[in-house]
């Protein structure tokens, strides 16, 4: 049996009874993120784009994009939601941003079809597993080269949690992941632009069309995981260790993470930029705390770290808006050193970031390679990331916080056993769009989704009131 056809054998076998009462939980909390960042998305500059663009497209009204009155077909709605939740990069995200590749897909199709809350959550947690375990069979290459992987693997994921919301059998899956895989995409070189938040819409786009394909009987390469000009092998190449990714589909669930065989758990953000950010974000705030020090007492910041900084995530070193401040470390760390240790939404804001305080620390923020890692692949040193961070002072004191400080961790997240920071985000993001009582209202939907029989009910919660 190929690796295609045992990843099919474990989405269509896969059964809600099967998930544990925590990685149900877990996935409620996830879900219940992404529909608030999906709603604020709509109060922004690319979500009254994109919102205006797919009220544009029409389209048979099954499915409704979050936060509007928008109703079109489940192919559009997925898209959509899945920019907006990746609108402001405050969404969770583990290897990629799973979230936002997951929920579009089991709301528009729950709604098109009128499924259950437990199928929706099935889905999911079955869309979670295929995405972890390539992502982490993948290795460090395939970012390396450009790829963006919340799409480019993620459309894996998204086209698995399809399939399970339309009950393919596992040839129509084998075919739906064909169709999937040849749909994958995203480069990194559209980081801190409009675009990056496509990436997961596109994703949700193409995983929902590939499912709804492979029903109708269309046709795709069986074996397009292990095929000699396959996925494996265009993505991966040499480095993807294929015969990895079936071994843990399901077992553990990697939605709960479980160490270093397998992908772990989720993230979910307390800041609105990039998760590569964090780590340094993290020492940061960490240092304000045990060292109270003001902007004017800076006289540099070095930050040692595992990446060649112009090829890491954050990269931009000069950023000239809000937006692109949040794939720049430079910009996070300086934004948090001027405002105290503030780092939320109005951080980055355009009039934010060039606010001449912000621009005289970003010219103090240095980043430099780990030089052990200079010219070698990331996957010499096995993988591991860190952010080593010096604060020297005016006066010659240094402040530093080493390695594993500055890994983040739980010091970066809210960590699902702290619902109610989570459920505290989703009330600020909703609060944009919803009234206080259809907050809570949406709140108590999702968090109690599995006793759901209809998920356009669920969906019903985050509609505004006409």
């Amino acid at each position: 049996m190929g690796t295609t056809q045992r990843m099919a054998s474990f989405i269509t076998k896969a059964q809600f009874e099967d998930i544990p009462t925590p990685a149900v939980d877990l996935a409620k909390l996830c879900l219940l993120d992404a529909v608030g960042c999906a709603i604020y998305g709509t109060t922004r500059p690319l979500g009254k784009i994109f919102t205006g663009l797919v009220d544009e497209l029409g389209g048979k009204p099954v499915a409704r994009v979050l936060g509007t009155n928008i109703e079109t077909n489940a192919v559009n709605a997925a898209m959509a939601n899945g920019t907006l939740g990746h609108s402001e990069d405050f969404d969770d995200f583990t290897g990629g941003h799973q979230a936002v590749l997951l929920m579009p897909v089991v709301l528009a199709m729950g709604e098109e079809l009128r499924l259950s809350g437990q199928q929706a959550l099935l889905s999911y947690i079955v869309g979670f597993d295929i995405t972890l375990n390539v992502t982490h069979a993948m290795g460090e290459d395939h970012y390396g080269k450009g790829w963006h992987n919340t799409s480019s693997i993620g459309t894996l994921g998204s086209t698995a949690a399809a399939a399970k919301m339309l009950n393919l059998d596992e040839m129509q899956t084998r075919m739906a992941l064909g169709i999937g895989a040849t749909q994958a995409s995203g480069l990194r070189a559209n980081f801190g632009t409009m675009t990056k938040p496509f990436h997961p819409g596109n994703a949700c786009r193409a995983g929902v069309m590939a499912a709804k394909m492979a029903q109708k009987g269309y046709e795709a390469s069986p074996d397009v995981m292990e095929h000699r000009f396959g996925y494996a092998a265009v993505y991966g190449e040499e480095m993807m260790n294929l015969a990895a990714v079936p071994r843990h589909l399901g077992n553990p669930w990697a939605l709960m993470g479980s160490g270093k065989e397998v992908a772990n758990g989720i993230a979910i953000k307390i800041w609105p930029c990039c998760g590569g950010t964090h780590g340094s974000n993290t020492a940061i705030s960490k240092l304000l705390k045990k060292h109270p020090f003001k902007a004017e007492d800076v006289a540099s910041v070095d930050i040692v770290t595992t990446h060649e900084p112009s090829c890491m995530a954050p990269n931009l070193r000069w950023p000239k808006s809000g937006l692109q401040g949040k794939f720049s470390t430079w910009f996070t760390v300086a934004s948090m050193i001027v405002d105290g240790g503030k780092l939320d939404l109005s951080s980055f804001t355009d009039e934010a970031a060039m606010r001449p305080a912000v621009q005289a620390m970003l010219a103090k923020v240095n980043i430099t390679q780990d030089p052990e890692y200079v010219g070698r692949p990331h996957r010499a040193k096995g993988g591991g990331h860190y952010w080593d961070v010096t604060v020297t002072l005016k006066n010659g004191e240094k402040l530093h916080a080493p390695r594993s400080e500055a890994t983040g961790g739980r010091g970066d997240t809210y960590g699902w056993e702290t619902k109610e920071a989570v459920f505290d985000k989703f009330k600020l993001l909703a609060g944009s769009v919803l009234k206080p009582a259809q907050i809570d209202a949406a709140l108590n939907a999702i968090m109690s989704m599995e006793k759901a029989t209809d998920i356009r009910k669920i969906v019903d919660t985050v509609i505004p009131v006409r």
